[in-house]
C-alpha cells in the first residue's frame, strides 16, 4: 500500500466518523417522546374556532382534548369556553387568542385571554388629531430639507 493510499483511506475514516458523531440526537437511537397529557377541553364552541396543532391551525371541536401550549383563536361571532382539569372555565369571545397552560393561577388565565387592539377610532374623537398633527408637521420639516434656503428680502 502506497503512502498516499494509507492517507486516503485515513482520511475516508476519519470523515465518517465525525459524519456520525454530528448526527442530531433525534437520528441516533432514541425513544419518542411520550405524548403530553391533556389538560382541559372545549365546550360551547360557536362559530369560528381554531385550535394549534404541529401542522398548523385547524377547526375546533366540542369536547376537544386540550395540551399544555396549545392555542386557541376565535374568529369573528364565535367563541368558546377552555375548561381546565383543575375546575377553572375561561371564555375566549370572539376574536381574542388563548394560550393553555395548567400552570398559571386561574385568575392568571381568565385575564390572559388576549383580544385584538382596538381601532384608532374606538379610542376616543382626541387622539386621532393628536396622532395625525405631529406627523404631518414632521413631515413638513423633513419634505423641505432639500430645498435651498430662501432669503426673506
Amino acid at each position: 500500500m502506497t503512502m498516499g493510499s494509507k492517507f486516503a483511506r485515513a482520511t475516508l475514516v476519519l470523515g465518517l466518523v465525525t459524519a456520525c458523531a454530528s448526527l442530531p440526537s433525534s437520528a441516533q437511537t432514541k425513544p419518542p417522546a411520550a405524548p403530553q397529557a391533556a389538560v382541559a377541553r372545549l365546550k360551547q364552541v360557536t362559530g369560528n374556532v381554531l385550535v394549534s396543532r404541529e401542522a398548523g391551525m385547524a377547526a375546533g371541536n366540542q369536547e376537544q382534548r386540550l395540551v399544555n401550549g396549545t392555542r386557541i383563536i376565535t374568529t369573528a361571532n364565535s367563541e368558546a369556553i377552555v375548561l381546565f382539569d383543575n375546575g377553572c372555565e375561561v371564555r375566549v369571545r370572539e376574536n381574542e387568542r388563548f394560550d393553555v397552560d395548567s400552570d398559571k393561577p386561574c385568575a392568571l388565565l381568565v385575564a390572559q385571554a388576549l383580544g385584538p387592539l382596538p381601532p384608532v377610532a374606538a379610542l376616543g374623537p382626541g387622539l386621532l388629531p393628536t396622532l395625525l398633527v405631529p406627523g404631518g408637521v414632521g413631515a413638513l420639516l423633513l419634505g423641505d430639507r432639500d430645498r435651498p434656503a430662501v432669503s426673506p428680502n
